[in-house]
């Protein structure tokens, strides 16, 4: 499963998840190009920490592809 597709699977498991809120504040500084603290990431487990990791990787590397577009719809749905 891609990076994107585990992250929103994630985000729909709600607020119960501790990691949920940091990955959100990842998401919205990706987006809008706001300062995001990096040792947040150090306090998640590993599989978060992996996670979020590829989300950088992916949101870095797919510059031509709609992986802004889809965090965007991501973050909207969260901030709601």
């Amino acid at each position: 499963m891609n990076s994107l597709k585990q992250l929103e699977k994630h985000l729909k498991q709600g607020r119960l998840d501790s990691a949920n809120p940091v990955f959100e504040r990842l998401i919205k500084s990706l987006c809008f190009k706001e300062n995001f603290d990096l040792s947040e990431l150090y306090e998640l487990n590993y599989d978060d920490f992996e996670l979020a990791l590829n989300i950088l990787k992916d949101w870095r590397l797919d510059r031509y592809t709609k992986t802004k577009e889809r965090l965007k719809e991501m973050y909207n749905i969260t901030a709601k």
